[in-house]
């Protein structure tokens, strides 16, 4: 049998693809060419109907997809620490606007200059996501567009509007902070236009209801947080084929709430995972924030079976792949 030559083979001990879920291949090998994944086979197999042109050997090694960070703000990184023991409004209020508004220079797709971090993503061969006209989906290899209006209580209507408008023109996601706190929903709900916490609408509804309104709750829709849902909002939510961003740790260390995972997930709930920024957790760790949301979720159900290590895992790949689009791309190995 003639071998068909390829650019790379990677032989390893044990792959986790993903899906199918809770499976681990053993003596395996990935067969990639001009960067895609064309199979995933025994060694044994490979070894006679491939040859790359590169090969590696990992013998004591797992491999499995890279894991997606949905939610953060990598410049972030330079608050670690900073403001520790606020609530989140009081956070943001003291500690991190102001020290925007005097020139911090912020890189990420949810902060200023998308540019700049466009070039450092382009340099580095990273996955990220900013200038709409340059980096809508399908015109550069690795860098994919998202909008991201930060809050409901910071953003009006009007422009949220338009927002959507240039998502659907550009195939895109619109990437927003929703039902964060329960004082974003109880002060919005009761227009209590006092509180910093009440959406730039003029409507007494939850944000979320209002999102519904609007036309913007859809399968564009990327929530970060939300970790206040009732029921019906957990079905509006999986109706719609939005995605909703678990960030246990930020959301813990800025005592927001802990979010109904368990029935998000039961109820057909696309869920992912983010770190937020480091400011808010201490840390980018998605490892970190698979292990807590497994155990987050059991605690907040009573139900020790909820959220496994393989959901989990899914949770920090492919679901976040779902999220972006981008489950053709990434997010699993197949």
């Amino acid at each position: 049998m003639t071998k068909l030559k390829v650019d790379l083979v990677i032989f390893a001990a044990h792959v986790i693809p993903v899906l199918p879920r809770d499976v681990v291949l053993h003596d395996a090998a990935i067969v990639v060419n001009k960067a895609r994944v064309v199979a995933l086979l025994p060694r044994v197999e490979a070894q006679e109907r491939f040859i790359g042109a590169e090969e590696q050997h990992l013998g004591r090694h797992i491999v499995m997809p890279g894991l997606i960070n949905l939610h953060t703000h990598a410049p972030m990184t330079l608050f670690r620490g900073l403001g520790d023991d606020k609530m989140l409004h009081d956070w943001l209020a003291e500690d991190i606007w102001p020290t925007e508004k005097n020139g911090t220079t912020c890189f990420n797709n949810m902060y200023f200059f998308p540019n700049e971090i466009c070039g450092v993503l382009e340099s580095t061969g990273m996955r990220g996501a900013p200038n709409l006209e340059k980096f809508a989906p399908g015109r550069h290899d690795l860098i994919t567009v998202t909008m991201a209006p930060h809050s409901p209580y910071t953003v009006g209507e009007h422009t949220l509007l338009k927002v959507d408008a240039l998502v659907r023109k550009y195939n895109a996601r619109i990437h927003i902070h929703l039902h964060e706190t329960e004082a974003e929903c109880n002060d919005s709900e009761q227009l209590n236009r006092a509180s910093m916490c009440c959406h730039k609408s003029d409507q007494k509804l939850r944000p979320l209801a209002n999102f519904k309104r609007l036309g913007l709750l859809s399968d564009r829709l990327i929530c970060a947080h939300m970790t206040q849902l009732t029921d019906e909002e957990i079905d509006d939510v999986a109706r719609a084929g939005a995605h909703v961003v678990h960030c246990p740790s930020s959301n813990l260390k800025l005592a927001s709430g802990i979010a109904r995972v368990t029935e998000m997930l039961r109820r057909g709930v696309n869920v992912t995972l983010g770190t937020d920024g480091a400011a808010s957790n201490n840390s980018l760790d998605i490892l970190g924030e698979m292990k807590l949301a497994a155990m987050l979720a059991k605690a907040e159900s009573h139900d020790c079976t909820s959220v496994s290590a393989a959901e989990a895992l899914q949770m920090a790949t492919l679901n976040g792949a779902r999220a972006l689009g981008l489950e053709h791309e990434i997010g699993s190995i197949e």
